[in-house]
């Protein structure tokens, strides 16, 4: 009789456990969903948050080419916006917006500030990374392995590399024979180091239609990679800079503008002068500021992972387009 119920109490205590387990697991099962939806839902209001923090900019940025630039304690500057509504949009529109109660941070890019890595030529990556590295070895190395990882083949040029090197180096990363599609990808590209990297980057980008570098606004690295730029030309384009002077075309270099040393443009041969020269450097810049990049970040709170908005939007005359969104 005592071993019927020691064997019952035993089955009792294992049924005991066995349903606690099972509840144990139903509650697992519902914390994760549980999770899952919280997550969900603030991923949801985040996207919400970053769509309404792109329209907020599209109206700012519509506004300011309509209206034109408000009034500003700096007179040069004020003239610079007057033909160029969104100049220096980086620091005037940069920030945070308010969408209902989320404050969604708001970084703002012109493109016609940087080089589109896709777009370069051999000759500009040299001049370009020689620029900042000062070392022709290095430069000559990275101009021909960007190359070589753009383009289609799987020919190395004498000082580039593909597969077979990235392979025989063990690198981790392979050429892909196609465009960059991030910056980021220029950190596997053989030769390239952390320093070069970092010095590099900001200059760069891989979005954009036009590839147009802005000679109003671009920095000193950005335009002496530009085709046709010599050290003449590039040092009348910061004197007019310094003197709250516009750029509103290409022939003002070359044409009549008063030279270092009191030359007039058009002077010096190979530097200065030639229509194909012009022509080459008109091709490859604008006066204006169309193109810019936003970068929204949204989170419902600190601890919450956030959603980022890449946008990029195109003046049209007076209109703010946006030309693509990107998650």
């Amino acid at each position: 009789m005592r071993s019927r119920r020691g064997v019952a109490l035993l089955a009792a205590l294992w049924l005991v456990v066995a349903i606690a387990a099972v509840a144990l697991q139903f509650s697992i099962e519902a914390h994760e969903r549980r999770t899952i939806g919280i997550l969900a839902s603030e991923r949801g209001i985040q996207r919400a948050a970053a769509l309404g923090a792109l329209a907020v900019m599209q109206q700012r940025l519509e506004q300011a080419a309509r209206l034109g630039p408000s009034t500003n304690s700096n007179p040069g500057l004020a003239r610079l916006r007057a033909s160029d509504p969104w100049f220096g949009a980086d620091s005037v529109f940069s920030g945070s917006v308010m969408v209902d109660s989320m404050q969604v941070d708001v970084q703002v890019h012109d493109l016609g500030e940087r080089l589109n890595i896709n777009r370069m030529s051999e000759v500009q990556l040299q001049q370009f990374f020689s620029f900042l590295t000062s070392d022709y070895s290095l430069s000559t190395h990275l101009s021909q392995a960007i190359m070589d990882w753009r383009d289609a083949d799987s020919t190395a040029r004498p000082n580039g590399a593909e597969r077979d090197a990235y392979i025989k180096a063990e690198m981790l990363a392979l050429p892909t024979n196609a465009p960059f599609r991030e910056i980021e990808e220029l950190r596997n590209v053989m030769g390239m180091t952390a320093d070069v990297y970092a010095a590099s980057s900001p200059y760069l980008t891989t979005h954009g239609t036009l590839g147009q570098v802005n000679l109003n606004s671009a920095p000193v690295p950005v335009l002496r990679a530009l085709p046709g730029m010599t050290d003449v030309t590039l040092n009348l384009i910061l004197q007019m800079r310094s003197q709250g002077r516009r750029i509103d075309n290409v022939s003002q270099l070359f044409n009549g503008a008063p030279q270092p040393g009191g030359q007039r443009g058009g002077g010096r041969a190979g530097q200065l002068g030639g229509l194909a020269v012009q022509t080459q450097l008109g091709t490859a810049t604008t006066t204006t500021t169309t193109e810019i990049e936003l970068t929204i970040t949204a989170r419902t709170g600190p601890q919450a992972p956030p959603t980022k908005l890449t946008a990029l939007i195109r003046r049209f005359g007076n209109n703010a387009t946006v030309e693509s969104k990107q998650w």
